[in-house]
């Protein structure tokens, strides 16, 4: 008999790397002869929160912070960023539809914890959802599981650099309740064990448990538009990134195509010969794929360039939603794979490379990290 899962993971929304990383988890879980289910909480009023100190400070910082994105959402968008929000919004839809299945819908905290008992194991992880604040709640934590449940955390990152104090006590709480933990970044172990004395293993993301071939079996390769360009996918919106691949692309006497993002509002006609958008997880994939050359700020922008083998160049992101920087994870992975040549940190320098990547030595220390990786989730699965 299959033993059953539940998921707890990042899944809606509109972003690549999220679909793409939730996809590969429940795919490599799948594969190992598990029954996954996707758990897609609603607290409601039914919150099953203890209120303290910290409890109400992250509460109100989420109250300021959602009606800062409302009143985000409420400026007007110009037509071509509205398109591409709708068309995204589209995709993305299709994309569970087609990739995810088992999704299982659960509303109020005591609903929640009777759901756990149907679990062999419950899952967290992987993508930016431990920050601070989730120290205070109960999914994400983990803290729901009934009794005999297995709690494992697989390559969860916390998104910052540091915890701060009123947090640490409430993570520290809820990390020593996981049985089997390990987080994405090596700052992020540190962090931990910084705060609580406790094994942390750091393991690979989702996406790079799958090898180049196999990728090809779970998302077909296809041409998308027409060979012969250099690809940027920007999520920031740093007008100095943008001259610096600019003038990359023209010293090559390049195409430039880009993606547009949706969480800014640029132009990217006034850098790029070619802009795209609408495009769905697959064909962000397939777009790396056939690409001369690829230049971005995001952590899966630079997963799939290193799957691929592609030469690529990566870029801190400009952020002026969040105060703290959350561009470990690109230092904690250029570092791993043995290319922090890659990383522009002064993009206004405009120096360009004149090596490129020896994937001989990349692959070689993917294929370390992933089989370490896949030997962590057999223990915690199978011991």
């Amino acid at each position: 008999m299959r033993r059953k899962i539940g998921l707890c993971i990042a899944f809606k929304g509109t972003n690549y790397g999220m679909h793409l990383q939730g996809y590969a988890t429940q795919q490599v879980l799948d594969q190992a002869g598990f029954d996954t289910e996707i758990i897609d909480y609603h607290s409601g009023k039914e919150k099953g929160i203890r209120w303290s100190t910290g409890a109400v400070r992250v509460a109100f910082t989420k109250i300021v912070r959602t009606a800062k994105k409302k009143l985000h959402k409420t400026r007007k968008q110009d037509n071509l960023h509205q398109e591409n929000s709708n068309l995204r919004d589209a995709v993305s839809e299709q994309f569970r539809s087609r990739k995810l299945h088992n999704i299982v819908h659960v509303e109020g905290f005591s609903a929640l914890r009777r759901k756990s008992a149907d679990y062999f194991a419950v899952i967290v992880g992987s993508d930016q959802i431990w920050l601070p604040g989730v120290a205070f709640s109960n999914f994400f934590t983990l803290k729901f599981a009934s009794q005999g449940v297995r709690r494992i955390s697989y390559a969860t990152s916390l998104g910052v650099s540091s915890y701060p104090n009123y947090a640490k006590k409430a993570a520290g709480d809820f990390w020593k309740q996981i049985d089997f933990l390990s987080v994405r970044e090596q700052q992020g172990k540190d962090i931990i064990q910084s705060i609580v004395d406790i094994p942390v293993e750091v393991v690979a993301d989702p996406t790079y448990l799958f090898t180049k071939d196999e990728w090809e079996e779970l998302i077909p390769p296809e041409n998308v538009i027409k060979p012969g360009y250099i690809l940027c996918y920007f999520l920031g919106d740093s007008e100095l990134i943008k001259q610096y691949a600019r003038k990359f692309a023209d010293s090559r006497g390049a195409r430039l195509v880009s993606i547009l993002s949706n969480e800014c509002n640029s132009d990217d006609s006034k850098y790029a010969d070619e802009v795209l958008i609408g495009k769905s997880p697959e064909e962000f994939v397939n777009l790396i794929r056939y690409a001369d050359y690829v230049l971005t700020d995001s952590f899966h922008g630079l997963a799939f360039s290193v799957i691929n083998q592609k030469q690529f160049l990566v870029f801190y992101r400009k952020r002026t939603d969040v105060k703290e920087s959350r561009n470990s994870r690109i230092d904690n992975i250029v570092r791993s794979w043995d290319i922090e040549d890659r990383l522009v940190r002064e993009p206004e320098k405009l120096e360009f490379p004149t090596n490129d990547i020896d994937y001989a030595a990349v692959i070689k220390n993917v294929e370390a990290l992933r089989e370490k990786s896949l030997a962590f989730l057999d223990r915690a699965l199978n011991s």
